[in-house]
């Protein structure tokens, strides 16, 4: 059984409708609640014989939301993994799981990494842009609400340049790291990450399930720009991947329980979370303030 570490860090925050991730009419009438913007960082184990860093997206560079509304402290990459020793120059592999604006909108932070899109996902957001007669009310516009067009035509350089290499479905990326593919779901070409380690199976989940709640009472989101039945269905793949039992080795895209359910620490402005560590790999929870909870719900700072 191969061994990784997985880590993930708050990079901004921000408050979004409830049932905007939760799901109507479940989470409906209950205003503005708080979500967390996220991406995580996967190494292999200390004994590995080709250490690798990979980033499971990549957050953005310009925090400002779909509405206009500015997500809360935005840091920079350097900044985020700096926490764990890590810098942008050491990301070997980045893994864009999609499109949208809060999680490939770094993309191009990191000079050496090799960086994986599905080719679904790419092909999907290049059609639907094409056939749009006019593109000027920016993230006013439903088909353009997550999506960053001055990201889209540096990703589309990208691209031209060969820095881009869109792959065709499932792939195993390093040996115990798949990329799943999840077809029409959140988005186009959607997918998920599952990473062995010696206590078995994790997976980085991102937009694939918002919040654990999505998961715990089988029900999709209230925004979606793809097909909440697949999704549906990608729940049921998540759950046979980590067991029904092991509801918090699945990392969601927005939930801010990810930190009261692992060890965490605070640095800088946001936490950080101790998902698993390899074999041999240190601890860095008790270098900094730590997070506590007694529950799945508020997270004591």
């Amino acid at each position: 059984m191969r061994d990784h570490s997985i880590w993930t860090f708050e990079y901004c925050a921000g408050k979004l409708p409830g049932d905007f991730m939760g799901g109507t009419p479940i989470r409906s009438n209950q205003g503005l609640v708080d979500i967390t913007m996220v991406y995580s960082l996967i190494r292999t184990a200390p004994a590995a014989e080709v250490p690798l860093n990979i980033l499971v997206d990549t957050g953005f560079l310009s925090a400002v939301s779909m509405t206009g509304r500015a997500f809360e402290g935005n840091e920079h990459p350097s900044t985020v993994l700096a926490k764990v020793g890590v810098g942008p120059e050491d990301i070997d592999i980045v893994v864009l799981t999609h499109l949208h604006f809060d999680h490939a909108g770094a993309f191009d932070a990191f000079p050496n990494a090799r960086i994986l899109v599905q080719r679904r996902e790419y092909d999907g957001w290049k059609e639907h842009l094409a056939a749009m007669p006019d593109k000027s009310q920016g993230r006013q516009h439903w088909e353009l609400s997550s999506i960053d067009l001055d990201v889209m035509a540096r990703f589309d350089a990208a691209v031209d340049a060969g820095r881009i290499e869109l792959i065709d479905g499932d792939l195993e990326i390093s040996p115990g790291i798949r990329c799943h593919l999840a077809p029409d779901n959140h988005t186009f070409g959607m997918q998920w990450i599952e990473i062995e380690t010696a206590d078995g199976p994790y997976v980085i989940a991102s937009d694939c399930v918002y919040l654990y709640l999505n998961i715990e009472r089988m029900w999709p989101p209230g925004y979606v720009q793809g097909n909440s039945w697949n999704l549906m269905k990608t729940y049921r793949r998540l759950l046979e991947a980590v067991g029904a039992d092991n509801l918090d080795r699945i990392i969601p895209g927005h939930d801010p329980q990810i930190f009261s359910r692992h060890p965490s620490w605070i640095r800088g402005l946001h936490p950080v979370a101790e998902v698993h560590l390899a074999r041999g790999e240190p601890t860095r929870v008790h270098a900094a303030p730590s997070i506590t909870s007694t529950s799945h719900g508020e997270v004591a700072r």
